[in-house]
């Protein structure tokens, strides 16, 4: 069989820019697969639906030319296939937050010069319920805020319109109740918000979880409860220098496997890679080295 890259589009992503980088992917990619398939995206789960397409095909690439929820779509097209393409990525998002944990560059000219010349590099994933994310995980009343951010808040203000957004929201005290159950961590009661992550960058804040790798088949996991506003000025420092266990308020902890229950009738909204998710119950579980990415070679 022929090698063939399929390369899925977002024509909106990065102020509409997608296109204008199109030829110059297509080029680069046509010097070592024989053919090179564009499809572009017109609305949600499209490129979930083109990227499952090329997997039942057998194509040797997919390439994601978008935001993190074309990253996201086209790794749920992906991941449920046996034998899977391997995955390229052109950010043109807010975050790009695989992609930052990866070392892909955030210019799209030097990382469509990847797609040829990086290594193969094998990354774990994770499934919530049926959904599958390569980086941030959320539950509660912050990533429904975090879904209300507007494309001109994004254009304006990058991660940061996430992290008002979520402080914004933490500062209103609404509680969610859960129950959360892993091997190394048991907890029922009302918290504020559970975060995860699988590559330690959240909301494209880099080194959250500074002991986090996209290998090492954990995700980790911080539960946040009651915090004041002079706790949140407090902790919020040390948060964003990777010290998570600088507070009562926090609980760390990484698993590979945690089942998520709500106490009570409600039904919480996820958030996954800044995409919603499904409402619990569900188990999250980490995929070990469930994806091929290619990446720029690892420095040593």
């Amino acid at each position: 069989m022929k090698r063939k890259a399929v390369l899925i589009v977002n024509p909106s992503s990065g102020k509409e820019q997608a296109r204008a980088y199109t030829e110059e992917a297509v080029k680069e990619l046509q010097k070592v697969y024989e053919e090179v398939e564009v499809k572009e995206t017109k609305g949600p789960e499209d490129a979930t639906d083109f990227a499952k397409e090329a997997s039942e095909e057998g194509v040797s690439l997919v390439v994601s030319m978008g935001g993190d929820g074309t990253v996201h779509e086209v790794v749920n097209g992906l991941s449920e296939n046996e034998v899977r393409p391997a995955l390229g990525i052109i950010p043109l998002g807010t975050v790009n937050d695989l992609a930052r944990a990866l070392g892909i560059p955030l210019r799209p000219e030097e990382a469509i010069e990847v797609l040829t010349k990086g290594k193969m590099r094998p990354i774990d994933i994770a499934r919530a319920g049926d959904r599958y994310f390569t980086s941030g995980f959320a539950l509660g009343r912050v990533p429904e805020s975090i879904h209300q951010v507007t494309p001109d808040e994004k254009s304006k203000l990058g991660p940061l319109a996430y992290l008002l957004a979520g402080l914004k929201q933490l500062m209103e005290k609404e509680k969610i109740q859960l129950k959360i159950d892993s091997k190394e961590q048991v907890f029922q009661g009302e918290l504020m918000a559970v975060v995860g992550s699988l590559s330690g960058s959240l909301g494209g804040f880099e080194g959250i979880f500074p002991e986090a790798t996209l290998e090492d088949g954990k995700l980790h996991v911080l539960l946040i409860e009651d915090l004041s506003l002079l706790d949140t000025a407090k902790i919020l420092p040390d948060f964003l220098k990777g010290d998570v266990a600088s507070s009562d308020h926090l609980t760390y902890f990484a698993t590979r496997k945690m089942k998520v229950t709500p106490v009570g009738e409600e039904h919480y909204e996820s958030d996954l890679d800044g995409e919603k998710g499904p409402k619990v119950p569900f188990t999250v579980e980490v995929l070990k080295a469930h994806l091929n990415v290619l990446a720029p070679e690892e420095e040593k």
